[in-house]
């Protein structure tokens, strides 16, 4: 057997176990090299690396710890034969098993083979239930949206065509690289194929690192690498200039109407978003792009409010509907010109930060439309691969991940309270409507019906669980004393 395989393999505070792992890649009559990229290593295992003389082993030293994802992508792109694997550096997987790994990609029937600890073919450790629990349902999760049917895809041993290892970009550091890896395999149309290898798998105590973080920050990535991500890059290259004609204020305003009309009955989702700001409420309130009213009336509830929007018809609407109450004051204007009557105790925008083309600039002047302790209270909608060709003819400039919109607030002089993503199922119904069907998601009978019968439901659900993804951010902050 010619040597042709590149074992690529991240290496962090493993002393107990790198030099017996390397020994037995080197042992395999595959190994034509072998890049081990130290990921900072703090307990020794730099010092054994060094120690390792043979000219098949290339030791490649990261600056700081910066996690797996990061490690491959470095060890990656020192590849130079036909075949790539991913090698731990613990004693979990036997290098004994390239030869089943291998045997597709050699006899030219796949692309990408997935080494499955879970066909039980082979011997394996008996270990954590919950562990192996969460392994299966994040595989199921992730076959749902990759249209896969893998039964491991968090497995390490995943080996590639040199090919495919080129066209790849891994944006993860840490362990969110298999489901990324996994979900562009499968975008880009590769062959894929899964055999039974055998599993030695390790406690904690024994060195073990992946914890329950990383799990949940699998389910964020599994959603942001699948298909739904390249819709979401192909509808934000169609709004720079690929899409189906310019959007002019006057038919977003025409669209947004629509949308407005058919969420006036939406009372639970409506009731939803007050009960997550009501603690955050001070006397006297500002709503920049009421709308129709439809939270108006609940802020209004012992406060009063100056309720705003640059819609000359929504303040038609706005001023109709509260004409007969003293607490409502209705103004027409823009988010960059809040009015000039006092400071207020809260500022509320709900799905109006994104209609801003530049949302810095509004933030920092709402900052200074509050008093000191007070409170800006934002529900804008979630993750740029969710933009569709609806978004846009309504006048969305961008959607938010949790992290950047706190960061954006950050920058603007706020101190972030909470920040998290809200509505996990409509998140995937806006995916399957909206960018996969190209359909208007808001129309009546849709939205009323998931209004009745899925919002009760997720409001008692997520008052207890944050999900790791949703089709909207909530995001409180206060402008400091």
């Amino acid at each position: 057997m010619e040597p042709c395989l590149s074992v690529v393999m991240p290496c962090y505070n493993e002393a107990a176990s790198v030099e017996r792992v390397i020994a037995r890649v080197l042992a395999s009559p595959y190994t034509a090299e072998l890049i081990v990229v130290d990921d900072g290593s703090t307990d020794g295992t730099r010092e054994i690396l060094s120690e390792v003389d043979d000219p098949r082993v290339r030791v490649l030293h990261q600056p700081v710890n910066a996690g797996k994802g990061a490690a491959l992508r470095t060890g990656f792109a020192q590849t130079r034969f036909p075949y790539v694997i991913v090698q731990d550096a613990d004693d979990e997987y036997d290098p004994a098993d390239y030869a089943q790994v291998l045997a597709p990609l050699l006899d030219g029937r796949a692309d990408v083979v997935f080494g499955s600890r879970f066909n039980a073919v082979h011997a394996h450790r008996v270990l954590y239930f919950w562990h192996s629990v969460g392994n299966r349902l994040l595989t199921t999760i992730s076959n749902m949206f990759t249209n896969l049917n893998l039964t491991d895809m968090e497995t390490c041993y995943k080996a590639f065509r040199r090919e495919v290892v080129d066209a790849l970009e891994i944006e993860e550091d840490r362990f969110g690289f298999e489901p990324e890896i996994t979900a562009k395999v499968a975008g880009a149309g590769w062959r894929v194929y899964e055999v039974s290898i055998g599993y030695s798998g390790r406690t904690y105590a024994e060195g073990k690192k992946i914890g329950w973080r990383d799990g949940v920050h699998a389910l964020t990535c599994i959603v942001r690498y699948s298909p739904v991500g390249r819709a979401g890059r192909r509808a934000k290259a169609a709004r720079e200039g690929g899409g189906r004609g310019p959007v002019t204020a006057e038919s977003s305003d025409d669209a947004l109407a629509g949308t407005l009309d058919s969420l006036d009955d939406a009372v639970n989702y409506a009731g939803w978003i007050y009960s997550m700001m009501e603690a955050h409420l001070g006397p006297r309130v500002l709503e920049i792009g009421a709308g129709h009213g439809t939270l108006t009336q609940l802020l209004a509830d012992g406060r009063t409010v100056v309720a705003t929007d640059v819609s000359s018809r929504c303040v038609g609407v706005l001023r109709e509907r509260f004409s007969s109450r003293s607490d409502v004051e209705v103004l027409e204007a823009d988010v960059l010109a809040t009015p000039d009557i006092g400071g207020f105790d809260s500022i509320v925008m709900v799905n109006v930060l994104e209609h801003v083309a530049d949302d810095r600039a509004a933030l920092a002047h709402l900052r200074d439309a509050l008093h000191p302790g007070g409170r800006l209270l934002l529900f804008v909608p979630a993750f740029e691969a969710l933009y569709s060709d609806f978004d846009r003819r309504i006048g969305h400039h961008r959607r938010y991940r949790a992290p950047e919109l706190a960061a954006a607030v950050t920058e603007a002089g706020f101190e972030v309270v909470d920040a998290r993503y809200v509505n996990s199922v409509g998140a995937i119904a806006w995916w399957v409507v909206a960018t996969k069907l190209g359909q208007a998601p808001t129309k009546r009978w849709s939205a009323l019906t998931y209004d009745k019968a899925m919002v009760p439901v997720l409001r008692r659900v997520e008052s207890r669980w944050a999900p790791p993804f949703g089709q909207s951010v909530l995001c409180i902050a206060r402008r400091p004393e």
